[in-house]
């Protein structure tokens, strides 16, 4: 009878909850689950940034624009509008995977001389960091049998603009800024009129 008893007495009683397979499973179940939140959050509500926040998390610090080669044969000589420029993370989270896309127009007409884009932030850019100059260039521009025929003709060029899209990989083109295409040729120094005179 006292066999029964002690049967029974293993039988009902209880097992501490950390020696439970049930217990062992849940916590296991439990930490996957947050594993993926935070993943989650990670890959996809942390990198989400609107077009609100990277209009205010982006400035442009610094520019300057110049034309540059495209072509060069014996007898002929093209030119298209270039533009470089660094920007400033002002924002509260690091910049990442950002992408530029410069839209180069006449500023009359708007008709476009053609537009670059370039994916310039790809390491993390912190708040307040300044980046490297990144350096965008048009698809059309001016052509002329030589490049001192362009300085010939510099009064008769129609003023060129450039417009400034920034994109994340969550966010729509936001407007950085218009700015205006000097008229300096890569290459070639001009000296004006006034400026002979003084020498």
């Amino acid at each position: 009878m006292s066999e029964n008893n002690d049967l029974f007495k293993e039988i009902t009683e209880k097992v501490p909850f950390y020696k439970r397979t049930k217990f062992w499973a849940s916590l296991l179940i439990f930490f996957i689950g947050l594993a993926l939140v935070l993943l989650f959050y990670k890959t996809v509500i942390q990198d989400t940034m609107s077009d609100k926040e990277v209009a205010e998390s982006i400035q442009i610090v610094w520019h300057d624009s110049i034309w540059v080669d495209k072509k060069v044969r014996p007898d002929e000589a093209t030119i298209v509008p270039s533009f470089t420029f660094k920007i400033k993370n002002t924002g509260k989270r690091p910049l990442q995977y950002v992408g530029f896309n410069c839209i180069f127009q006449f500023e009359e007409s708007g008709e476009t001389l053609g537009d670059g884009y370039v994916d310039a932030v790809k390491k993390p850019l912190l708040p307040n960091q300044v980046s490297d100059e990144i350096f965008v260039r048009g698809s059309w521009g001016y052509r002329a049998t030589s490049k001192p025929a362009f300085i010939k003709n510099m009064a008769n060029w129609k003023p060129v603009i450039v417009k400034i899209y920034a994109k994340t990989k969550s966010s729509g083109q936001v407007l950085l800024g218009v700015f205006p295409i000097q008229k300096k040729i890569s290459g070639i120094k001009i000296i004006y009129q006034d400026q002979a005179e003084s020498k």
